[in-house]
């Protein structure tokens, strides 16, 4: 990934530029915490250690949103391929090897899949791993048969869930004719080899052997082809990278504001584990929260916001969450070593599905460690902790533990999934992670151990984003994982282009969150279209509309040691552990915990859950919905000859929890 793409564009965590002076401040601390005033919230910054409260964001200069919609190149993995097994059809020889009913047999013959649900659950897992090794084997054997024919050496590996990957990149082939989204130097050491990919290129009629071996790309196309017309497989495609969504600032050292009272943090302080929150609903005590903007009832009125999505009002019902209800963020992990999370009770074990050691970027490959260890690319830039921030909006961070911000759901269990790690993620990885989570396949460690997640999810979140139709080999794991009663919440993309052009947002059965800015209207980044389901809060860094000298980005759990400064007094610190961020990255995972609330309320899981938070929880067209102002906006349609607002189709409305909070009978006392 080239190092022009992760430097042009800064959306968060430039040096300081303005901060709001102390009276504006307060004010919206006054404003926000009003109800609380009484209770065991902190009437001051001043009442937590600066670690606690200290942050990093601000208003970023408006020339900078050209590059950051600009388009980017489709990459790939060179020379690795992704084919499908054909398990559906070996599920009734598996069937008949086992001994099971010949009636059983032909219905599986004649109806697939379905027929299974005749069994016991153990039973059905028992035809299906067979069926999987039965065909992933044959897949195996079929693909270097296909590639010897080509006279294309390469690595043909098995994974649990019935996918094979082909590594060309291991033959010898030397790639001159490439061009290699990498630098030279320690950026090459943080930015695994990737290459640009169009799927309009078609492999010659008439090849040598010498062009394979010395352009690896060409091999790949070539190798992909000859797999599919081979008919021998449910799918042959690249191993697609996917992205977060969005870029940071390159890493530079740049003058402080001065310090009238500098409070320098050391070491975090982390408070002890918290067994449950201190009060059931309301506001909570999370110093940070007056600055959450994202969870406050929709409106303009005191403690209210335009972009809010009603979290507020959604606790004030008692109704917080329950550790019951599991989310998976397959993402660049969570940075479990964060005060904020540390504290939580909020987490359960994880994965790291990053295979690639290079782009994993912790020596290792598969292990069950999803510690976010950063997805730097290239030498001037910082981690994201991408997934720590996503994690952090969902409920892993503790709640009402007088630390930093509160979580969309106080109590819930959160299952990190590494599958995003230097320079993005690989589409096999994020396969396997989805698998993984919904708890249809085991991981595999490089000693074969498997690693099995003993805590399905009931929601999956996906904040990321790959420019290609719908992989086959995506679709084939939703539907698995929504077969089993999961929900897969999906980003629609940041390049204020059309949703249908980036997977998963366009593949099915997903729900396509665009993301709303704190005014209410559509994000001038997000994408759009009729495959976007709903807006939610996903913040917008280049504005703040309400005049208190920060972005108006969503703030969550992301440690960093640029741009950080105390809020209580305007003075700089050497670190912090809350950050601003925006993006549909931010905006999908206000919709997962509006699920997990909503499922811990009504004990909804599967279909009924995604309708009853469409039915409850979103708000109906107000009449300016979809529009943005034509002079930030891409690829949208003045909605008349010369007008200053553009139609952006977004969805059916926006996330609105208040809504569904009216519905809830009063908590007893």
């Amino acid at each position: 990934m080239s190092h022009r793409r992760w430097s042009l564009a800064a959306l968060v965590l430039a040096p300081l530029l303005a901060l709001g002076a102390c009276d504006q401040i307060g004010a919206v601390l006054d404003r926000v915490r009003g109800a609380q005033a009484d209770g065991p919230g902190p009437a001051s910054f001043s009442d937590v250690p600066l670690d606690a409260r200290a942050l990093a964001g601000a208003v970023q200069p408006q020339d900078q949103i050209a590059a950051l919609l600009a388009p980017e190149p489709v990459l790939i993995a060179p020379g690795q391929i992704l084919i499908g097994a054909r398990v559906e059809q070996e599920l009734a020889e598996s069937a008949s090897e086992m001994g099971l009913a010949s009636n059983f047999v032909r219905s599986l013959r004649a109806q697939g899949a379905e027929a299974l649900e005749q069994l016991p659950e153990n039973m059905i897992e028992e035809v299906r791993a067979r069926a999987e090794a039965e065909a992933s084997e044959a897949a195996r054997i079929a693909a270097r048969d296909v590639l010897g024919r080509l006279g294309v050496e390469g690595e043909v590996n098995v994974r649990p869930g019935g996918v094979v990957t082909v590594n060309l990149a291991g033959a010898g082939a030397s790639p001159t004719s490439l061009r290699y989204a990498q630098q030279s130097g320690e950026a090459a050491a943080a930015a695994p080899a990737s290459i640009e990919w169009n799927d309009a290129d078609r492999c010659p009629r008439i090849v040598t052997q010498g062009q394979l071996e010395n352009d690896i790309a060409l091999a790949t196309r070539c190798a992909i082809q000859r797999l599919q017309a081979s008919r021998q497989f449910e799918y042959a495609e690249p191993n697609y990278i996917a992205d977060p969504g969005f870029t940071l600032p390159p890493r530079r050292d740049t003058p402080r504001p001065p310090q009238t009272n500098p409070q320098q943090p050391t070491t975090p302080t982390t408070p002890a584990p918290t067994q449950a929150p201190a009060r059931v609903g309301g506001p909570p005590n999370d110093p940070l929260f007056a600055l959450q903007w994202n969870y406050r009832p929709r409106g303009a009125g005191e403690g209210q916001s335009a972009g809010g999505a009603g979290f507020l009002s959604f606790w004030e019902a008692a109704q917080i969450g329950s550790r019951q209800v599991r989310v998976a963020v397959l993402d660049t992990g969570l940075d479990l070593t964060h005060p904020d999370v540390t504290a939580s009770g909020n987490v359960a074990a994880g994965v790291d599905m990053i295979a690639n050691p290079e782009r994993g970027g912790d020596s290792d490959g598969v292990d069950a460690d999803a510690q976010d260890s950063g997805d730097r690319c290239g030498a001037a830039t910082e981690d994201s902790y991408h997934g720590t921030h996503v994690a952090g909006t969902i409920g892993a961070a503790a709640t009402n533990d007088r630390v930093g911000v509160a979580g969309g759901a106080w109590n819930v269990t959160i299952i990190p999934v590494r599958v995003l790690g230097r320079c993005g993620g690989e589409l096999a990885d994020i396969v396997s992670g989805i698998r993984w989570a919904a708890g249809i396949a085991p991981a595999l460690n490089a000693g074969g151990q498997q690693i099995v997640n003993r805590n399905p999810a009931d929601i999956i979140n996906m904040s990321l984003t790959i420019q290609a139709p719908c992989p086959a080999s995506m679709q084939s794991a939703i539907d698995a994982a929504v077969a089993r009663n999961v929900i897969v919440v999906a980003a629609a993309g940041n390049k204020a282009n059309q949703a249908r052009l980036y997977a998963p947002a366009n593949c099915n059965n997903v729900i396509v969150v665009g993301a709303a800015d704190a005014r209410g209207g559509v994000a001038f980044y997000s994408n759009f279209g009729p495959e976007v389901d709903l807006l939610a809060p996903g913040g917008d860094v280049f504005s703040d509309a309400d005049g208190d000298g920060r972005p108006d980005g969503i703030l969550s759990t992301r440690a960093t040691a640029s741009g950080c400064y105390d809020p209580l007094n305007q003075n700089s610190a050497d670190r912090c552990y809350y950050s601003f961020l925006q993006g549909t990255s931010m905006a999908a995972p206000h919709v997962s915990a509006a699920l997990a609330l909503l499922a811990s309320q009504s004990g909804l899981r599967g279909r009924a859950l995604e309708d009853a938070l469409f039915t409850r929880a979103v708000g109906a067209h107000p009449a300016e919905f979809g529009q943005i102002e034509c002079a930030r906006s891409r690829n949208a349609i003045p909605i008349s000859t010369g007008a200053a607002a553009c139609a952006r189709p977004s969805g059916r409305g926006a996330l609105n929890l208040e809504l569904a909070a009216r519905t809830i009978a009063p908590a007893s006392p």
